[in-house]
This record gives structure tokens, C-alpha cells and sequence, in this order.
């Protein structure tokens, strides 16, 4: 337990009005998470202004009350500036610094963050150390499992779930970091001991107004967040341009990586690598000497997210010759490049690839690994940034044969007006509208079926031996969001119904 006044000396920029001494064992930004004991953070939010539940959190136990006013409640009151930038600090406060108990590491950039956290937790499980995940997928710690309703959650999910983790026996926690997460002062009240950049490519300019504003959110894991801890180390992916941004004002030890054997990089091959359906060979030069480094992933994407793990472990004081032969022993990450298994001699993949530059890198991936025709169905979410809805058709167009236009959480948009938005960045490239009768036949050419189990399932039903097919944009989930609903979906399971209905009309015939 920690009284309320304990908690002030944490804090800058606080006002406590009424009683300090006041034990708190929690905090809670929804009034209905709060429990007896807890500070309700009344957060001002665009959608919803928490000084209208602050009479539902007292009653349901709430002792104390952070807001950016005074106001005249029945219980201790912190008044504050900004509820949102003070309450990661109050949350870390309340949960007793789990973050300090930690070697934290955080991992941000547009793509490749759940890749590299799974690759981290592999490592460390298998140098004997406990690591727990945050991130896209799920929050988990060996048999402990949270949800995961965002990659970066609030902060006081944040706090609370690493009190957690500690309280169960972890030592390490790898954390996939957001830039939503950092705009919104998500991680305040961490402690970070290494941090890492993987590429910045454009998405979420829904929130963030243009790439400038995107990457300055990024920055701050690089700059404020290690503020406060000058022992930091830092890696980042050179091939990236942003990353020269990043060095330039990173002010703590940088280990960099590149898939170049021609960079000036730390990491990096020294020679040639080899790429093949088994995965992924090659030579690997490290602080510690050249490294023989085989995965099972596939794809130079993958190569980028092999050594950026690789450099964070050695950050984390994990010997080359250690990394290297856990990841030998690295199994498929959920929803990444997964392979569905079938009988069929055509190739099944499903991606989590949801951004023009994670298209372009899984579709570069799969492409030398096909002998007969690469064939992707994809989709732009709704209610997100538009601008990327042609830029994610013209990927797939120039790289994939066949380009099957379908729904991917439309959200409270239209569908087919998602795809109408898409299309313009096919066309271009592929000329010819296919109906699907044609799919079976068809050498090149593009086709728009808005309903994605529909697609999945013409699809696989008319792909032919040596075929690939990739599922992209929804990987690891097992929903779709329509209106504002969530229902069941997963493409996985979609895509091994297809194959089974296929196996069965074979059978038939």
C-alpha cells in the first residue's frame, strides 16, 4: 500500500487537496474498473470525459480523485494539469515501480514488433530467463494470459499488468510499443533498459496528421522515455532512413543492424544471404565474432527482424553464440507469414501485413518461393487512414499475379466504397477486371469480392499446383469488426474450411 502523499512526491506539477494519508492499492481511468482503494484518473478524451463518472467511480469505491480542476467531491482530490501525462507515473507509483523490477525492453516502428517480441521471448526462454510479452497478440507470461484490447494499452493497464507479471516471477519484459502509445503518454512510468526501431512507413495518419508528426511520436521512446535512465541501450535498423533521425539525437549506446553487407553496421551478414522455403541462412558478423544464423522464417523482413532481436539480446548481455542457437529452435509466429498445412500442392499463407511496405515485403518474401501463380487477397480497414488504400493496391498489383480486393474490418464504413478506394491503385498495373469463373485459369488480372469469406473461399477453390496463396491484413486475429460490432473470424480457420470443402468437391468429382 502507498498513501496519497507518498504518491505526490512522484509527481511534478500536483496539487493534493484533502487528506494524504489515505492508503491507495490502485487506479483506474474507467470508472467501471474501479475497485475500493483506487484513484479514479478522469481522463479528458475525445470521445468521452471521465469528470462525468467521477460520482460512479466514488461510489463504486473510489477513495480519491485525479482531475485537471478543483472539484467538490467527498473524497481527496489530485489536481493536475494533464490526468493523461501524470497518470502512468501515479499508476507506476501505485503498483510499486514494477517497471524498476524489470529489464524492460521496448520495440517501436510501423512493422515487425510482434515478430521481434516473440523472437526475444524464444531467446531468453531458452537462456533460462523469464520474459514476458506485451503486445498486438495478447499480454502474456508463461501460462498467464491478458488480452490484448490495444498494442500499447493505457497506462495504468500498463502498470497494473507488469505488477502482475512481476508478482508471477518475471525478469524481462519485451514490449511492443506504439505510436499511439507514446502520443498519448501510454508508457509514462516506464523504466526502459534497451529500445529498439524497426522501419517507419506510412500508417495510422488517421491519428497522426503526416508522416512528420508519425515519426515524432516515435522519437520519443529514443528521447523522452530514456530521460530518466542514462545506463539505456538502444538498437536500430539502419536500412531506415528515420534511423539516421533517431541517432542524431540519441544521447545512449546504439547498436545498429542492416540486412547490408555492404553497411557500416554493427550487426549485420558478411556475405550473401541464402533465402528458401525452409528459411533463412547467413553469416552473421557480431560484436562477439561471425555467427552461423539459421531461422525458419522466410524473407529479408524476416532477416530485419532476426537481427534487430539479435542485437537487443546482446544488449540485454545474452552471448551471440546463445541468440543464435535459440533461434535455430524458433518456431512460425502467429499470423505471420503462417503457413496453413493442407495436401494440396499449392502453398497457404496468412499475414498480419496490413500497410503498403509490409505488403511489399511479404509479397518479395513468397514471390521466389513460387513456381506457379502468386495470388493475394487483401483489404483496407475502415474508419482508418484512407490515404494508404491505393498504395496497399498498387503493392499487391505489381508484385502478386492474381489481386483479390476484399473486406477487412470495414468498421462503420461501406465496404464496397473501401474497395472502390483500393482499386485505383491496381489498375495501373493490372489490367484485366477477372470475373470468378476465371480465377482458375487466369495468368494475371484483378478481381474485388467484398465478402471475405466468400474470397478466402473462391480462392483456394480454384488454385491450381504450385500456387501461393497469401491472406494478408488480418493474421493473428480471430475477428472482423462490422458497424461496431465484433464477430468471429479467423482467416486461418476460414482458409482450412476452403481447403477441406476443395478436398471434398475433389473427392466428389
Amino acid at each position: 500500500m502507498i498513501t496519497l502523499k507518498q504518491i505526490t512526491e512522484k509527481m511534478s506539477d500536483v496539487r493534493l487537496i484533502g487528506d494524504g494519508d489515505i492508503e491507495i492499492c490502485g487506479i483506474s481511468h474507467d470508472s467501471r474498473e474501479v475497485k475500493p482503494g483506487y484513484i479514479f484518473a478522469a481522463v479528458k478524451g475525445e470521445r468521452m470525459d471521465g469528470t462525468k463518472f467521477i460520482e460512479k467511480a466514488i461510489s463504486s469505491g473510489a477513495v480519491a480523485v485525479m482531475a485537471e480542476d478543483d472539484i467538490d467531491v467527498p473524497v481527496p482530490v489530485l489536481v493536475v494539469s494533464n490526468v493523461r501525462d501524470q497518470m502512468g507515473k501515479v499508476a507506476s507509483a501505485c503498483y510499486g515501480e514494477p517497471s524498476f523490477a524489470l529489464a524492460l525492453v521496448g520495440v517501436t516502428g510501423t512493422n515487425g514488433k510482434t515478430t521481434i517480441t516473440h523472437i526475444i521471448e524464444t531467446v531468453l526462454r531458452y537462456s533460462k530467463r523469464r520474459c514476458g510479452v506485451m503486445g498486438t497478440i495478447e499480454y502474456r507470461f508463461e501460462d498467464h494470459i491478458w488480452p490484448a484490447a490495444h498494442t500499447t494499452p493505457e497506462s495504468t493497464v500498463v502498470q497494473s499488468v507488469m505488477r502482475k507479471m512481476v508478482d508471477a516471477g518475471a525478469d524481462t519484459l519485451a514490449m511492443e510499443v506504439s505510436s499511439h502509445g507514446l502520443a498519448l503518454g501510454r508508457l509514462n512510468g516506464c523504466l526502459f533498459d534497451v529500445v529498439a526501431f524497426t522501419n517507419l512507413t506510412q500508417d495510422h495518419l488517421d491519428f497522426h496528421q503526416n508522416m512528420a508528426e508519425y515519426g515524432a511520436a516515435k522519437m520519443k521512446l529514443f528521447t523522452e522515455m530514456l530521460s530518466e535512465r542514462p545506463d539505456a541501450k538502444i538498437v536500430l535498423n539502419t536500412d531506415d532512413p528515420f534511423s539516421n533521425e533517431i541517432q542524431k539525437r540519441a544521447a545512449h549506446e546504439v547498436l545498429t543492424v542492416s540486412c547490408s553487407a555492404k553497411s557500416d553496421a554493427k550487426l549485420k551478414p558478411v556475405s550473401a544471404v541464402q533465402y528458401s522455403i525452409e528459411g533463412i541462412q547467413a553469416e552473421v558478423m557480431t560484436p562477439d565474432g561471425t555467427i552461423s544464423l539459421h531461422s525458419s522464417l522466410c524473407g529479408e523482413h524476416n532477416l530485419s527482424n532476426l537481427l534487430v532481436s539479435f542485437g537487443i539480446c546482446l544488449q540485454l548481455g545474452i552471448p551471440a553464440a546463445e541468440i543464435a542457437q535459440a533461434i535455430s529452435q524458433l518456431s512460425a509466429v502467429p499470423g505471420r507469414l503462417e503457413r496453413v498445412e493442407n495436401e494440396s500442392r499449392f502453398s497457404v499463407f496468412v499475414d498480419y501485413a496490413h500497410t503498403p511496405d509490409a505488403l511489399v515485403n511479404v509479397l518479395k518474401a513468397v514471390k521466389p518461393l513460387t513456381r506457379g501463380r502468386l495470388i493475394c487477397i487483401f483489404g483496407c480497414g475502415g474508419d482508418r487512414d484512407c490515404a494508404k488504400r491505393p498504395l496497399m493496391g498498387e503493392a499487391v498489383a505489381k508484385a502478386a499475379d492474381i489481386a483479390v480486393v476484399t473486406s477487412d474490418n470495414p468498421r462503420t464504413e461501406d465496404p464496397n466504397a473501401i474497395i472502390e478506394a483500393v482499386l485505383p491503385g491496381v489498375t495501373p498495373y493490372k489490367a484485366i477486371s477477372l470475373s470468378v469463373t476465371d480465377l482458375a485459369a487466369a495468368e494475371s488480372g484483378y478481381l474485388a469480392i467484398s465478402d471475405r469469406r466468400e474470397a478466402i473461399r473462391q480462392v483456394i477453390a480454384a488454385a491450381q499446383p504450385d500456387d501461393t496463396v497469401l491472406i494478408a491484413g488480418k493474421g493473428h486475429e480471430d475477428y472482423v469488426i462490422i458497424g461496431t460490432e465484433k464477430f468471429h473470424f479467423d482467416d486461418r480457420e476460414e482458409a482450412r474450411y476452403a481447403l477441406q470443402l476443395k478436398e471434398t468437391e475433389g473427392k466428389d468429382d
